[in-house]
């Protein structure tokens, strides 16, 4: 629990801090409140606190002080529209795939590929692993965002969501489609094939699992008001990943 150090003639003393999320009587508007522990706080704001005390004070003189103050009418949220195909959060991130890749001591699919069969696993897994890339660079930037800095929000975000050629996923994504080329047929990899596949592999592996821990650490240290506010904005920046990959199908 946070602690607040309260002196008072002298005399120091360490108050707990509790955090209550309210509903404001006066305004009408959800809030989270740091306050000593105790009754719960039913205002938001000083402004509401001064607005609710001088209703009450006009009541109070025209013998009316048992009627409550009218609360202002709900805004109407819209629902949130959520992505199908990538989840909101980082820490929600199946890591299955990329693991799968390197495993331990040279125990995964790179390690251990001898045939084309192999190397066309590993290439379905990279498809998917790229997309993946695209996902935990928008998550992270929106939650760094929405921690450090809101007002770049959406300069950067655009940045992160335009499909730019220069991005090493648009590169990787040609060299999974030559690779693809030279794997249609049966029988094993040459040296070359391997030695490309897994240099490929483990460069898509340590950015997905990078930016990804990167995204992790910024959900972990949100505040509850911070995490309300990135909820929505992952929800929407997802979305639009996906109609950009969608389009970019097509």
């Amino acid at each position: 629990m946070p602690q607040r150090r309260v002196t008072v003639n002298r005399h120091t003393r360490v108050m707990p801090i509790k955090t209550f999320a309210i509903t404001c009587r006066w305004c009408g508007d959800d809030a989270t409140i740091e306050a000593y522990p105790g009754r719960m706080p039913t205002l938001c704001s000083k402004k509401c606190a001064i607005e609710a005390r001088k209703d009450h004070d006009r009541r109070r003189k025209a013998g009316k002080t048992t009627a409550p103050p009218a609360p202002r009418a709900a805004a109407v949220v819209a629902p949130m529209a959520l992505p199908s195909r990538f989840v909101l959060w980082p820490s929600e991130v199946d890591r299955t795939l990329d693991r799968s890749l390197q495993g331990v001591f040279g125990t995964g699919l790179l390690g251990t590929m001898k045939t084309k069969a192999d190397g066309r696993r590993v290439l379905a897994i990279l498809d998917v692993l790229l997309g993946e890339s695209w996902a935990v660079t928008v998550r992270w930037v929106v939650l760094e965002c929405i921690r450090r800095e809101p007002e770049a929000l959406t300069a950067r975000l655009a940045v992160a969501l335009t499909p730019d050629p220069l991005r090493k996923e648009v590169r990787w994504q040609q060299e999974v489609a030559d690779l693809r080329s030279q794997l249609t047929e049966q029988g094993r990899l040459n040296r070359s094939q391997r030695e490309h596949l897994r240099a490929l592999g483990v460069a898509v592996g340590d950015q997905v699992v990078g930016v990804h821990m990167g995204g992790l650490g910024e959900e972990e240290a949100l505040t509850a008001a911070q995490r309300g506010v990135a909820e929505r904005e992952l929800a929407a920046a997802l979305v639009r990943l996906e109609a950009t990959l969608t389009a970019a199908v097509g």
